[in-house]
């Protein structure tokens, strides 16, 4: 363990000496800089770490402190992914160099919703800040450059044991309480945030952040700051507001490009349409007013000025619109189905915001029914209500090339890329009936108990069933838990305008067991709607045999009876339909 330790004391000490210097005021003083956790500990909801990210923040602050400034040193507790650091490594290393100030740089994690900056410095259980005094002072600063610099809601600059709750002296987090010197954490954000986590991912972002905290160590010395000299942004989307990636902006003499999936985003995901920043950073710019141009592929360019502030951050971000002509992405009904509901509307899905008007006076159905529109999420989806449609009819809904997006960008029907076709959607009205048969009856009854050992199972439909779906293994009986069938006769009868299915076991279930009525799907009704759906039933029999008299089984026909009007006793008969 020496001689790791002995290691981080090596690779973790800079010192400014022979750097130019622009900011004087910091000799004397040094600095410990603990990037949290280590190697690629507490992965981001898109698989880019707060450890990672946490390095990259605290080496741009020491180039800032180390090349900007006349700090004696810049310690590190480490410097490198693949160094594994304990909390106390750290807090031991700070507390024998004897360092001036300790700064610990995190990111946080909650829901994927939450995103916000907070500053923790130390705290005992009483309410006094830590002593030697200064991490209240230092968060209260740097909790409002590093909010503004992110752009993001803040928890604020609070005390630990405030913050967590102190059972005991305090401070409450391991590098307020055992560190010697005034120290204090910083949570940059979540890395459990989509957006957060994608921002984290591009190399000056970290720099901004950085460079944030740079700023809070001077103002806390009250010592006078370099000019900002600092525009960043982001590039979206003018309509979607997805960030653009592979943008290229270009400000006075010097370029930028947004990351791309092959630039970075492969890194982490195979989808290259996944991920998205589109954020863009220049530094050391002049005080001056710039021109500022910016272009993407399928975008139209855009340009503005641009005057550099030294308050703060220059920040500009762009919305670019698309040139892509707009199209249909989907539709109900689909394209060619056979079985739309007369009674439903249709609906278009554009890609773009459409102008309604111009695509309400370009749209036609044949044959012809009576129209209203109706438009959602602005403007992108139009729902066309009819009068019910005539059923089982061909239909022919066409959008003329006419219809043009809120930029006047005419439609894309054919979906080709190229403006200035039509779009024709192809549907025919399905009958009055598209409903699969529904069980209306059913014995044995579901969970029921004491069921007798022979049962005469009926499952009763709510229409007429085709008896060409009906399958001799469609019902089955089987002793729950087991594969085994029992055997049985499958029947199909008719009751008016309804369909019974009887199932006859061919022998005696056990008794006091738990059975499985089995119902395979694929019943359909005479129209053709199926039941797509395997259902499943459960019963309990009884143990009690049942005692069967046979009066007659009429293996012999039916000669030994009367016909029902030769009994003087019988009355109301309908002689057209009753006989033996």
């Amino acid at each position: 363990m020496r001689r790791i330790l002995l290691l981080t004391v090596l690779v973790s000490v800079f010192s400014s000496q022979g750097l130019a210097q622009q900011v004087t005021g910091l000799q004397g003083w040094d600095i410990f800089l603990d990037p949290g956790h280590s190697r690629k500990e507490n992965m981001g909801v898109y698989g880019y770490s707060e450890a990672e990210k946490n390095l990259r923040v605290a080496l741009n602050l020491r180039d800032f402190l180390l090349t900007l400034t006349d700090i004696d040193t810049v310690y590190m507790s480490r410097t490198n992914d693949q160094q594994y650091v304990t909390l106390s490594q750290r807090t031991d290393l700070a507390n024998r160099l004897g360092a001036s100030w300790y700064h610990s740089i995190h990111s946080d994690a909650s829901a994927p919703q939450y995103n916000s900056t907070l500053l923790l410095w130390g705290q005992y259980r009483d309410g006094r800040e830590k002593v030697p005094n200064g991490g209240r002072a230092m968060s209260d600063i740097m909790v409002d450059l590093l909010t503004r610099g992110m752009r993001i809601p803040t928890r604020g600059s609070i005390g630990d044991c405030s913050f967590y709750g102190c059972t005991f002296y305090g401070p409450y987090l391991h590098v307020n309480r055992e560190t010697t010197m005034p120290s204090e954490l910083s949570e940059a954000g979540m890395h459990t945030n989509p957006r957060q986590n994608q921002l984290n991912m591009n190399a000056e972002w970290k720099r901004l952040e950085a460079k944030t905290f740079f700023w809070s160590i001077l103002k806390f010395h009250r010592l006078p700051r370099p000019f900002a000299g600092t525009c960043a942004g982001i590039i979206y989307d003018a309509e979607s507001r997805v960030p653009i990636n592979g943008a290229h902006v270009r400000l006075g003499n010097r370029e930028y490009v947004t990351d791309t999936f092959e630039s970075l985003f492969h890194k982490y995901t195979g989808d290259p349409d996944k991920l998205h920043n589109g954020f863009y950073y220049f530094e050391n710019l002049p005080d001056s007013t710039l021109t500022m141009t910016v272009r993407a592929p399928g975008y139209y360019p855009d340009t503005l000025t641009v005057s550099v502030v030294d308050t703060f951050f220059t920040f500009q971000d762009v919305g670019l619109v698309s040139s892509i002509p707009p199209r249909v992405i989907s539709s109900v009904p689909d394209s060619g189905e056979q079985r739309f509901p007369s009674w439903e509307n249709l609906i278009i899905r554009f890609s773009r915001k459409m102008n309604a008007a111009s695509v309400e006076t370009s749209l036609a159905l044949t044959p012809q029914a009576e129209l209203r529109f109706s438009w959602q999420n602005e403007n992108r989806v139009l729902v066309v209500q009819t009068d019910t449609l005539a059923l089982e009819t061909d239909y022919q809904l066409v959008i003329r090339a006419t219809a043009r997006d809120q930029y006047g960008h005419l439609l894309d029907g054919n979906g080709d890329g190229v403006a200035g076709d039509e779009f024709v959607l192809p549907f025919r009205t399905g009958p009055a009936d598209l409903a699969a048969p529904k069980i209306t009856a059913l014995f044995p009854a579901p969970n029921s108990h004491g069921v007798e050992l022979r049962p005469l199972v009926n499952i009763a439909y709510d229409e007429v069933l085709d008896s060409n779906s009906v399958q001799p293994d469609q019902i089955e009986v089987l002793k729950y838990g087991t594969a085994t069938s029992v055997a049985g006769i499958l029947r199909h009868y008719l009751l008016g305008e309804q369909s019974v299915l009887c199932f006859f076991p061919q022998e005696d279930l056990l008794p006091s067991q738990l059975y499985l009525l089995r119902i395979k799907s694929g019943l359909s009704d005479i129209h053709g709607n199926t039941d797509v759906n395997n259902r499943a039933f459960r019963f309990t029999t009884g143990n009690v045999w049942d005692e069967v008299r046979t009066i007659d089984d009429f293996d012999g026909g039916v000669g030994n009876w009367f016909q029902p009007q030769q009994s003087g006793s019988t009355h109301g008969i309908d002689t057209d339909k009753t006989l033996r």
